[in-house]
């Protein structure tokens, strides 16, 4: 199984439109998502994704299976705002294989922060922070919702 990830161009925006609803759907699990009855749709805008931040597709053998859309804060300082892989692909490892690729490609200061009242996701990062790290992060939970948060350089 070859994961990688490809960075989003603009043709293929839709595409990424499509994946972000399934996401927006099962992130809406957790917490309030601004849903839109009159087009069945959630809004998001991922106009920042195709300026000056990033959105790649997640790929398995070159079929996509997810994306990550990442926040470039300036000055080598990087946050992963979104990761999202469908059903089928979960639980094999795949979401770790790409968020390592993505911390390899973009050297710096990390900040991530899981999905509120999520355990699968605290899980998630902790494991696979942990794991790219050694150990050597920081975390900490905050804000409303108790939001796992971690930090490193990497």
């Amino acid at each position: 199984m070859n994961v990688d990830i490809k960075k989003v161009s603009k043709t293929n925006r839709g595409k990424l439109e499509k994946l972000l609803q399934l996401y927006l759907h099962e992130l809406s699990y957790y917490f309030p998502a601004d849903y839109d009855p009159n087009t069945c749709t959630y809004k998001y805008n991922i106009d920042k994704y195709f300026e000056d931040n990033y959105a790649y597709f997640i790929t398995v053998d070159n079929n996509i299976c997810g994306f990550i859309l990442l926040d470039d804060n300036k000055n080598d300082n990087y946050e992963i705002s979104e990761i999202f892989v469908v059903n089928n692909y979960k639980f094999k490892k795949i979401g770790e294989s790409a968020v390592t690729k993505m911390f390899n490609k973009y050297r710096g200061n990390w900040t991530i922060k899981a999905v509120p009242n999520s355990p699968l996701a605290e899980s998630f990062w902790t494991k696979t922070i942990n794991n790219y790290t050694n150990g050597n992060y920081k975390s900490d939970h905050t804000g409303k919702y108790n939001r796992a948060e971690f930090y490193f350089n990497n």
